[in-house]
């Protein structure tokens, strides 16, 4: 397309992340500041501190990863990495892409990403989930890098999607070698500066009031990805309703969360575009089956959740075609699955929800049929 049109867009993060590096907007039309809006406010700058979804999606449009997804196949593809080879199942080597530059003009260089990875990996990170199974990073020439495994690990690939590379020189200088605790109120300075090499740079951040985005005419990326947007101006707005007035007389161009009961309008409104898909997510409900007894439960001296049969009981009791059709508005699909399709291992067959019969029932009393993961 050539110019920003309103979107609406339901349930999809990675789309707003690829929205921000100006995939929505393609072509040589006149440039324009592109606005958007959510609920909530980035929780932080500093990408190693906070491990949310919104934030990590902005911090995607300030700075690199090594590989990232294909917004339409979900595949993992090169980024600031170009090519990658498994020397051994617990090593994996990386050739950087040369001639990258952060936003101030310095070079990407292999320090960088040894110091970003191992950065992930400090105390006061919440990224450590994705760099699980990692023994060490190492610096083999200027634009090659190594992963040290501390044994095989089938989604390295994956993890490498959410650990994107800032300078080293900029934070030794800015004193933020390590990440914003965020158990505290101590704050660094990358909690609310920022310095990547990705598509756009940060102009300004007031916390839940306005972050605004600018070009960053260095980025290698534009002769794959071009775009008219020269500036991004997101506005966190807490309230549906007047979330969806903001769009609907054009104060902003997209609304990330638009409340299942306006998209109908929405649909059907000619100016807007509703984009909507499924997420890599899964929304379930955990039962406590460690401990011997319930807090707060009116059960004494043991946990009812122990009993196969009470959990049985329980998730049978959800109305899981009710929540599909009437709380979401046929938005959601139903699963019988913790892991959504993109996630590796996903089967049809892990999809299937345990069927409830009372005939079968009566024919299993007294043993289980429930599937491993109760």
């Amino acid at each position: 397309m050539n110019q920003i049109n309103k979107y609406v867009l339901g349930s999809s993060v990675l789309t707003v992340s690829l929205a921000l590096a100006g995939v929505l907007s393609v072509g040589a039309a006149q440039a324009k500041p592109f606005k958007w809006t959510s609920a909530s406010d980035i929780p932080t700058l500093d990408i190693h501190s906070q491990n949310n979804a919104l934030g990590n999606g902005v911090h995607a449009a300030i700075f690199d990863s090594l590989v990232y997804y294909n917004s339409k196949t979900f595949k993992v593809e090169p980024k600031l990495a170009t090519s990658w080879k498994e020397m051994s199942p617990t090593q994996y080597r990386f050739n950087l892409r040369k001639g990258v530059k952060f936003s101030d003009g310095s070079a990407l260089t292999a320090d960088d990403v040894v110091f970003s990875l191992e950065r992930a990996r400090a105390k006061t990170s919440n990224f450590t989930v994705y760099t699980q199974g990692f023994s060490r990073v190492v610096k083999v020439d200027a634009n090659t890098v190594d992963i040290i495994l501390s044994g095989p690990n089938p989604v390295l690939m994956n993890q490498l999607t959410e650990l994107r590379i800032m300078s080293k020189a900029w934070a030794e200088k800015n004193k933020s070698v390590e990440p914003k605790d965020g158990k505290t109120k101590d704050e660094n300075f990358a909690h609310r500066n920022a310095m990547g090499s990705g598509p756009y740079m940060v102009k300004e951040w007031q916390p839940d009031q306005k972050l605004v985005l600018v070009k960053n005419p260095a980025w290698w990326g534009w002769s794959e990805v071009p775009t008219n947007v020269t500036e991004i101006i997101y506005t966190p707005i807490k309230n549906e309703a007047t979330r969806a007035a903001a769009l609907l007389s054009g104060e902003v161009d997209l609304v990330l969360d638009p409340s299942p009961q306006d998209l109908g309008r929405m649909r059907n409104n000619p100016n807007l575009k509703v984009v909507d898909g499924v997420e890599n997510r899964t929304i379930f409900l955990g039962m406590d089956q460690h401990r011997d007894e319930l807090p707060g439960s009116s059960v004494k001296g043991k946990n009812p959740l122990k009993d196969v049969k009470v959990r049985k009981a329980l998730y049978q009791a959800i109305d899981m075609d009710t929540i599909h059709r009437v709380t979401m508005r046929g938005l959601s699909q139903n699963t019988g699955a913790l892991v959504a399709p993109q996630v590796n291992g996903w089967t049809s067959a892990v999809n299937t929800r345990f069927p409830y019969s009372i005939d079968a029932s009566k024919k299993t009393a007294g043993r289980s049929r429930l599937p491993q993961r109760f």
